[in-house]
């Protein structure tokens, strides 16, 4: 997909450049269960092997979908550098960001992205607002966890609510 290309594309950049992640940085074990929502909502799609409601085919999928409030916040889990901001086709606008030792989150269907390629941002930290610039038709958010390419469930890594 047009993701693990980009991503991929990311971590081999990120090794050969000097856009580093904060000290600190990185997905430790510890915090497994107990990050911070992206946004606030609720789940209308799941990470895993999912009956499409439409096509009544599976599909795979790599994340998890937050139906919002249009404009709502969109919350870095970790601290992070800003490795990708800008359009990505059939993901509308896209926000990913390199937590260090492999560990990427991405954010799409933003509907304003308040962060900058190469800036770092801090756990909580707001990094754009929520939309409809995907192929969803509705006001959500997509998110993604990565540990190198391999997408993560993230309801493993979210605190329970």
């Amino acid at each position: 997909s047009r993701i693990d290309s980009l991503l991929r594309e990311l971590e081999q950049r990120r090794r050969a450049t000097a856009v580093r992640p904060p000290t600190g940085g990185g997905a430790p074990r510890g915090v497994k269960g107990a990050l911070p929502w992206p946004a606030d909502g609720s789940i209308i799609s799941f990470f895993g092997r999912q009956k499409h409601p439409t096509f009544n085919t599976y599909v795979q999928r790599r994340g998890i979908e937050i139906k919002t409030v249009e404009g709502s916040a969109i919350h870095a889990v970790m601290p992070g550098a800003v490795v990708y901001a800008d359009w990505l086709k059939g993901y509308g606008l896209v926000i990913i960001l390199d937590h260090a030792n492999g560990f990427f989150s991405l954010y799409a269907h933003a509907s304003k992205i308040l962060a900058t390629v190469g800036a770092q941002v801090g756990a909580g930290q707001a990094i754009g607002e929520t939309g409809d610039t995907g192929m969803t038709g509705e006001n959500t958010l997509y998110f993604e966890l990565r540990e190198g390419a391999e997408p993560l469930d993230p309801l493993q890594w979210l605190a329970k609510r």
